[in-house]
């Protein structure tokens, strides 16, 4: 990477912007993995919302947190928006800042206005598929770049945008999901168990009932089966934590499914998993998949959204109906059953998680910034 950036001598002061800071989703975590390995041509500073869970992971690095509150865009609160906008146009204007870099919407938009008015060029970053009419036109308008992190993303956008949309898979640090790590003994956990693994927050879109229903098809042929989910509640959707909970009372197989929440490592559980499972309803890209193959670990995830941009039906694992239970269980099914089929199918998604490196990520992301600040240069 050195060689491509050696020609720049000055830092560029970069303006980056989260969404969110409370939760720490996959979008979280790649904004800071990228945040985090900034090459020399970078001078990083991150505006958060507000504090939590995803501003508690800075606290350990070197990189210039600050907080702005990013309200909503509703008419009652133009008068807050006003005064975020105000405050990112002080803080480019005091630091200087080259370019700015919105993940996700509300990110774009805020940086976005900021960016028209001082003529500082804007990089939205966007993770989810479906669109919003109301701020796609209007954001799409502001950015200089669109970086979509899968093709399914991408298609959100009309053919006339396509030119500014540039595809970047998330990466994730393949060295350290190679650390064996023992599951911690606190956790009463057989190793004659079989592990269907769920890893993901608990809001309905991720479709944890389908799970359990697929699960207690699957269940009632192997007594070692069980169901380990790992993901804390959504706070925008505590009833479905509740109802999914009451349901898991009423399983017959309620012995065999374990709910432990948020877990600051899953590495243990990737890797005594026998397998792991994503029923997402159009999962824009799935980082859970990517972290799963690099331990080894198949998968069976919902052919829809980015997954099949990771994930090669018969290869890495298998693919199915997103909302069909009766199909989930059976691919598990074959998938408990034959060993070699596992095997194979372990071996290759080890090589596939390759392609999804943390290293590739920052360095494609490097090229867009680049060009977008060359071409600001050209147009100054």
């Amino acid at each position: 990477m050195s060689v491509i950036l050696r020609k720049y001598s000055v830092a560029e002061n970069i303006l980056a912007i989260s969404n969110h800071a409370e939760i720490l989703g996959g979008g979280e975590l790649s904004f800071y993995d990228l945040m985090t390995r900034p090459p020399d041509s970078w001078n990083p500073l991150v505006l958060l919302p507000s504090r939590g869970e995803l501003a508690d992971k800075f606290k350990d690095t070197k990189i210039d947190v600050q907080f702005v509150p990013l309200p909503p865009l509703r008419p009652w609160t133009i008068d807050r928006s006003m005064t975020a906008v105000i405050r990112i146009l002080r803080t480019c204007s005091n630091r200087r800042i080259s370019l700015i870099y919105g993940n996700g919407s509300r990110a774009a938009f805020y940086g976005g206005i900021a960016g028209i008015l001082l003529r500082i060029p804007l990089v939205w970053h966007c993770r989810v598929a479906d669109r919003d009419p109301c701020l796609d036109a209007i954001i799409t308008a502001l950015t200089r770049r669109i970086v979509a992190n899968s093709a399914a993303t991408a298609s959100r956008f009309p053919g006339r945008v396509q030119s500014k949309v540039s595809v970047v898979h998330n990466g994730i640090d393949l060295e350290w999901f190679a650390d064996p790590v023992e599951i911690p003994s606190s956790y009463h956990y057989d190793p004659a168990w079989k592990l269907i693994l769920i890893v993901a927050r608990v809001s309905h879109w991720k479709r944890h009932d389908v799970a359990l229903s697929a699960f207690e098809s699957a269940a009632g042929d192997d007594p070692t089966v069980h169901l380990v989910c790992i993901g804390a509640s959504d706070h925008a959707e505590p009833g479905w934590w509740s109802l999914l909970q009451e349901r898991t009372r009423r399983s017959p197989f309620a012995g065999r499914i374990h709910w432990l929440g948020k877990i600051e490592d899953v590495r243990p559980w990737y890797q005594r998993a026998t397998l792991l499972w994503l029923a997402s309803e159009n999962e824009p890209f799935g980082r859970v998949l990517v972290e799963a193959m690099a331990s080894g670990l198949p998968v069976i995830a919902t052919r829809g959204g980015g997954v099949p941009e990771i994930v090669r039906h018969e290869r890495e694992g298998l693919l199915v109906k997103t909302g069909d239970a009766s199909e989930l269980a059976a691919a598990t099914k074959r998938m408990l059953s034959d060993e070699l089929f596992r095997l194979r199918l372990s071996r290759s998604a080890k090589d596939r998680a390759n392609a999804f490196s943390i290293d590739s990520h920052v360095l494609s992301m490097t090229r867009i910034f680049q060009t977008v600040l060359r071409e600001r240069g050209a147009r100054r």
